[in-house]
């Protein structure tokens, strides 16, 4: 029998991720962060203009996009499966995002305050919800999904930022011994110093690469272990550095069979929308081709019709990105749970549960 060898193996069992990313419950969660991040993006615009008015509509804005335009670019690559748009559209909001934190410091704050901590709840309820599925074939409660993650909460948040915070505070150390080449005299200790600085330098840069390059695996560790947000931080390094080569073996056989399922259920979705709009125009009538597309000469309820449509169709698309949030999470929990097994000979059923008091 197949069972017979591929019970012991790892890698088939993680080729689940697709199907269980597909569950109604994280399908939900994923839909409801995009959402999310969505709605705080548009009232971010909304607010840089009212507190610039009249830079609202200038050249730059024009030549750099706004955050918002930017995170519909990536879910339109997304969407399209353009692989090259996807990492242009990355490229092109990494550099939106710092140049909005340079100009409008206390705003992003504000707003990516929020943002981070949808990206955490729903990070954490969906990896949770895979875990129990899984490791142990159930479906897990609400108390042990939603209400886990809200009480972890604050860890889930801290795994996150923490890193990103201490590259920081290294950075900004840095930028304070610059101020030492600013002066006369003082810019010879400037320059005996540098070699410090490029250590400090280069610990930025580790810590950075590897919170990118563990970052699948941070959230679930928090869902899955009942530690906090530094020893599950150590924890996902610590597997990174130690099993480097089947790390990346299995993030890559993981990142093939999401991209293939990504793409059959984006042309499900995309064929529906293409089938539906040509049976409703099988009739051919331009009054009903103008209520689909928008052109044309629009009366009030045709416009009105139009923006119904509009709208269902922009649910499709929340539909499509939701699947790829729960598909991101998924695979990072099954991902956590394999390179568990091969690095600390943990079996992949156990789950940190909390221990109710008599």
């Amino acid at each position: 029998m197949l069972s017979d060898l591929t019970d012991e193996l790892i890698w088939p069992r993680i080729l689940r991720a697709p199907a269980l990313a597909i569950a109604p419950n994280r399908l939900l969660s994923g839909c409801l962060g995009v959402f999310l991040i969505a709605l705080i993006l548009n009232i971010y615009n909304w607010l840089r203009s009212i507190s610039n008015p009249r830079d609202a509509f200038s050249q730059a804005d024009l030549i750099a996009p706004t955050i918002s335009q930017r995170f519909e670019g990536i879910m339109q690559a997304i969407i399209t499966l353009d692989a090259h748009a996807f990492a242009g559209q990355i490229e092109l909001a990494i550099m939106a995002l710092r140049n909005s934190v340079m100009n409008n410091l206390v705003l992003t704050l504000l707003l990516g305050i929020p943002i981070i901590v949808v990206i955490a709840l729903v990070g954490g309820a969906i990896s949770r919800s895979v875990a129990f599925e899984f490791a142990q074939g159930r479906f897990a409660s609400r108390e042990e999904t939603v209400h886990f993650t809200l009480q972890r909460s604050r860890q889930y948040i801290y795994a996150l930022i923490a890193p990103i915070l201490f590259a920081s505070a290294l950075m900004f150390i840095i930028a304070l011994g610059g101020l030492l080449l600013s002066f006369p005299v003082l810019d010879i200790l400037g320059g005996i110093l540098y070699p410090i600085a490029l250590i400090l330098g280069a610990i930025a840069t580790i810590v950075l690469v590897l919170h990118v390059v563990a970052s699948p695996m941070i959230i679930p560790a928090l869902s899955i272990e009942g530690t906090d947000a530094f020893d599950a931080i150590q924890r996902c390094y610590a597997y990174v550095i130690g099993r480097p080569i089947r790390y990346f073996a299995y993030a890559i056989l993981l990142s093939i069979v999401g991209f293939l399922a990504a793409s059959v259920f984006t042309m499900i979705i995309g064929l529906s929308m293409e089938m539906t709009d040509w049976s409703l125009n099988f009739f051919f009538s331009h009054s009903i081709e103008s209520a689909l597309t928008g052109e044309g000469d629009l009366g009030a309820t045709k416009s009105l019709a139009h923006s119904a449509i509009e709208a269902f169709r922009g649910v499709l698309r929340i539909l499509i990105a939701g699947y790829f949030v729960s598909l991101f999470y998924t695979s990072g929990t099954l991902l956590y749970l394999a390179i568990r097994r091969i690095c600390d000979g943990q079996g992949i059923t156990e789950i940190w549960e909390p221990v109710e008091e008599a």
